[in-house]
Order: structure tokens, then sequence, then C-alpha cells
């Protein structure tokens, strides 16, 4: 019965994990977040997305390195730096920019609360709301590279499925 249904290869694993990847880094950066930041209060997104984040950012790290253990056929080395560019950025995120966003995030907080809601901005907090807009400027970016990488993986393993 398995091997009726495909299930003896790793080919149908690798098309359901690409798919959910894929699928979950889109859905959650182009359509989910943008309405979460729009019905949301800055807070209440922030700790969303503090919850969320560690485990997208680990999925996005992990799930190249499965798919590069499960491909159905041997990749060339476009197919792995697809997959390689996908996991670094994904690990950059989760192991670098991550942990930075969230000590400059903490600093801003525990600065407003020192300063009262109707102060005026100081200068420490306008250079800690510019670091923490280019941090989070750069895990955008590392989290674009890591779609479109998907993003151009899919024709590549739809190429290499069809060849099999």
């Amino acid at each position: 019965m398995f091997a009726k249904l495909g299930l003896n290869t790793s080919a149908p694993y690798h098309v359901l994990i690409y798919s959910l990847i894929f699928g979950a880094s889109t859905f959650h950066s182009f359509i989910l977040s943008p309405i979460a930041f729009k019905h949301l209060r800055r807070e209440d997104f922030g700790n969303l997305q503090n919850k969320i984040f560690p485990t997208y950012f680990l999925a996005q790290t992990a799930t190249p390195i499965l798919l590069g253990l499960t491909a159905p056929f041997k990749l060339c080395p476009f197919g792995i730096g697809l997959l390689a560019a996908s996991g670094i950025a994904g690990a950059v995120n989760y192991f670098v920019l991550l942990p930075l966003c969230q000590r400059i995030k903490e600093e801003r907080t525990k600065l407003q609360k020192e300063l009262g809601a109707e102060a005026e901005p100081t200068e420490e907090l306008v250079a800690l709301n510019k670091r923490f807009g280019f941090a989070h400027g750069i895990s955008s970016l590392a989290n674009l590279i890591s779609i479109v990488a998907l993003g151009f993986y899919g024709p590549y393993l739809t190429r290499g499925l069809v060849k099999v």
C-alpha cells in the first residue's frame, strides 16, 4: 500500500515539508503580520510577534536542512545554494537579530516607563528607536531572502520531480 501511494520514497515528504515552510512563511509575512499590525495595538502586536518569531525563525533555519536531507533527487549546486540561502537567512534572524531586537525593545520599554506616557522622546529613546528600526529592517530583509530563495526552489523542485 505504501508503495502504491508513493510513500516509500522521500518525494511526498519533501514536497509536504517544502509546502509547509513556503506557505507558512508567505502567509505570515504577507497576510497575517500586516493584518495584525493594522488591527492590534503596538504593544499587543509586539507581544504576538515575540511569541511567533522564535518558532518561525527556527523553522526557517531547520527546514532547508531537512529539505536537503530528504531531496528525492540529487541536488545541484544551484538547489543547494537556494536552500543554504534560506537556512542562513533564518539562522541570522534566529541567532542574531531576534535577540538583538528583543534587547532593544526591552530597553525602549524600560525607558518609556521611566519617562512616562506624556513625556517628550529623549535623545536616548530616539536612538533606541533608530537602532530597532535598523535591526528590524535587516531582519525583514533576511526574511525576504529566505522566502525568495524558497520561492525559487519551488520550480527547481518541480523540475527535479518531473525528471524522476
